[in-house]
């Protein structure tokens, strides 16, 4: 399959977008979600057809066309109309994908609690990654506005399906099928005067079909404490 159109969303740093809509000669789509423009929780690819019509829509702007976010080229106003019209068809066709949550469970605050932190696998491929514990950071807030935050401690395996199977994704790659849940325990030390965390998962990412990683960037919703 020959590309025929690359469409990218960017925001500039330090909360960077990363999405790509490709269109091949065949006339199929793929988003690639490296940095989540909406689900923030949910990294990977997803596939399907796009419309004669579509192709036409898309390629008016040029092959290779990138979108500032934050910041709307008005020459560029129907190309990204379009683009995501088709992006937001696409999400609900998944090719690979993982979803990222956090969930605080056992005793009730100020006594200690635990943390597990999930990763769920969905579409039709399994999802191949990698975190990077020094980037990966759990947040907590008050009902909404951020206090404090404190990063990952040091974690001895990777995530782990119910059945005590190593998932992996700790210093080596983690391979989790679709409909297959991991889940790494860790304890969990809640700062006073908030009520809510998240975690910012960071780390490398494998698309389809490719041995190379990207990084990749997802925040998991906010939880009540």
């Amino acid at each position: 399959m020959a590309t025929l159109i690359t469409i990218r969303w960017r925001t500039p740093p330090p909360r960077s977008v990363d999405e790509r809509l490709i269109i091949g000669d065949d006339r199929r789509a793929r988003l690639e979600v490296l940095r989540p423009r909406t689900l923030g929780d949910t990294v990977g690819t997803y596939e399907g057809a796009v419309e004669e019509s579509e192709v036409s829509e898309l390629t008016a702007a040029g092959s290779d066309v990138e979108l500032d976010v934050t910041t709307q080229d008005p020459r560029l106003g129907a190309v990204a109309v379009a683009a995501d019209r088709v992006a937001q068809r696409l999400l609900g066709s998944p090719l690979a994908v993982g979803q990222f949550f956090a969930r605080p469970i056992g005793a009730v605050p100020p006594l200690p609690q635990t943390l597990a932190f999930c990763v769920l696998g969905g579409g039709s491929q399994p999802v191949e990654f990698q975190l990077d514990l020094a980037g990966c950071v759990i947040h907590f807030s008050s009902s909404g506005a951020p206090v404090s935050s404190i990063p990952l401690p040091e974690l001895p395996m990777g995530f782990m399906t119910s059945d005590a199977e190593g998932l992996g994704g700790i210093r080596q790659r983690a391979l989790v099928e679709p409909g297959v849940l991991g889940t790494i325990s860790l304890p969990l030390e809640i700062p006073g005067g908030v009520n809510e965390l998240s975690v910012g998962v960071v780390g490398s990412w494998f698309l389809p079909g490719s041995e190379s990683s990207e990084d990749f960037e997802a925040r998991t919703d906010l939880q009540p404490l």
